[in-house]
């Protein structure tokens, strides 16, 4: 990113300025939790996606223009708020290959996957044939981990229910996910072993 000052304006600034305009900040209520921690959350996602937007263009070596947005993220609506499974981002690999991409961030070194989300990406790859990938950002420890939502089998994973995370069923991901770090030049997803 080369102008800190402009990103912030764009992506932090402007989108509360409209969130404050439409009246939307305090009508934020998920899982009961108050409306500066539901916006906290979830624009913690919206900047991760923002931000690295470049390094995931060459992680799977495509233009930016491949990279598309089908997470709700509707600033006028409300119920773009809302907890939902749907995944943010939409990779066009080549002519007949996408791939469906979840952006996920942590600050605190406690790195998780919602049930939901795996749920959600194997209905995706039934009815579709598009993998989900999970990018999981922890800038806690300066690290990102990949890792195949739809490939993961409910015995492969230890299951608990955190209550940090609104009393949601989640895996902890093994650190063996974690294949890159931010002060190095991004790793390339044909060169990433999902095994």
């Amino acid at each position: 990113m080369n102008d800190l000052d402009s990103f912030k304006k764009q992506n932090i600034d402007r989108v509360f300025k409209l969130l404050r305009k439409e009246k939307i900040l305090s009508k934020l209520n998920n899982q009961r939790r108050r409306p500066e921690q539901v916006y906290f959350s979830w624009i913690q996602g919206y900047i991760m996606s923002n931000f690295f937007s470049k390094a995931l263009s060459k992680i799977f070596g495509v233009s930016l223009s491949a990279i598309n947005s089908i997470g709700d993220d509707d600033l006028r609506d409300v119920k773009t708020f809302r907890r939902t499974a749907k995944a943010d981002l939409e990779i066009k690999l080549n002519k007949e290959e996408k791939i469906i991409i979840e952006i996920q961030s942590g600050f605190t070194g406690t790195n998780d996957i919602k049930q939901h989300k795996v749920i959600e990406a194997k209905k995706v790859f039934n009815d579709t044939g598009k993998h989900t990938i999970a990018i999981h950002f922890d800038l806690y420890n300066g690290q990102v981990a990949f890792v195949k939502l739809d490939e993961i089998e409910d015995g492969d994973v230890n299951w608990i229910t955190r209550q940090q995370m609104e009393g949601q069923t989640v895996f902890n991901i093994d650190q063996n996910y974690f294949v890159w770090k931010i002060t190095e030049s991004p790793v390339k997803y044909k060169e990433i072993d999902f095994n």
